[in-house]
């Protein structure tokens, strides 16, 4: 089994902890609906908790997760087991970036291994993932188009989705934001910093007949300053699909800024 990475711990994690983190993994939206892939990280999973390692070279991971045929099945003429499980490594990066990205315990699968490293995430690294929170505020409507408010609270809608899609639990609606900040004594940035958001992603859209244009920014919660902004135009109105392009566009950027 392998050893958690806390400062002064010679403690493995005990196995129902690592079963636990296991099933929340596997009942994520991002490996719910692939099977196979949810069949091959269990199967390392508890390999690994069993201490077989043995079990886990790649001639037995064709047998057993991929229903080789023990008679005729090659390692070396049949790659299934090389490019799945380095599908599954990516995966776990992404999903451990996102939807993760509160997790206690983190599994991965070191480059040229296929035994899992399953590792507890410190304390000042669990700290510093709350405290790293965006908080979204509804994007306001400055143009007196028909379809301009259901447009922009659409928008609104569409990035939520699409930004927790990326960024996972520090996604903060803004409603939750200015509720606990009423507690202290109303709405600031000072407030805001305190219950842990760094980032306030704030907006306009303009519209008319012919053209869109989201205005972006994003503030720094504890500088107190404009971090990045950006505009962007689109010609063509189109409501959902243009809702989805334009969110997406958005969340792009917004990757763009804090992973470079």
């Amino acid at each position: 089994m392998t050893m958690p990475k806390e400062e002064n711990s010679a403690v493995a994690i005990p196995a129902a902890e690592v079963q636990t983190a296991l099933e929340l993994v596997l009942a994520s939206s991002m490996f719910n609906n692939a099977p196979r892939m949810c069949r091959l990280l269990r199967f390392l999973v508890e390999k690994a908790i069993a201490g077989a390692i043995r079990d886990t070279n790649e001639y037995a991971i064709g047998i057993e997760v991929f229903d080789r045929d023990p008679s005729t099945y090659s390692a070396g003429e049949d790659p299934i087991v090389r490019v799945q499980v380095g599908r599954l490594r990516e995966k776990l990066k992404t999903y451990y970036s996102t939807l993760g990205a509160g997790s206690d315990i983190e599994i991965s699968i070191p480059i040229g291994s296929y035994m899992p490293v399953v590792q507890r995430i410190n304390v000042a690294n669990s700290d510093a993932k709350q405290r790293s929170m965006l908080a979204i505020h509804p994007f306001k409507c400055i143009s007196h188009h028909g379809n301009g408010v259901p447009f922009t609270q659409g928008l609104d809608e569409e990035l939520m989705h699409q930004l927790f899609k990326v960024f996972g639990n520090v996604i903060v609606p803004h409603s939750i934001v200015t509720a606990r900040a009423a507690d202290s004594g109303g709405w600031s940035l000072k407030n805001a910093s305190s219950i842990g958001v760094n980032h306030l992603l704030e907006g306009s859209v303009q519209l008319d007949s012919e053209r869109i244009r989201a205005s972006i920014r994003l503030v720094d919660v504890s500088a107190g300053c404009i971090a990045w902004a950006e505009q962007f135009d689109r010609d063509v109105f189109s409501a959902i699909p243009q809702q989805e392009e334009l969110a997406s566009s958005i969340c792009g950027a917004l990757k763009h800024f804090f992973h470079g």
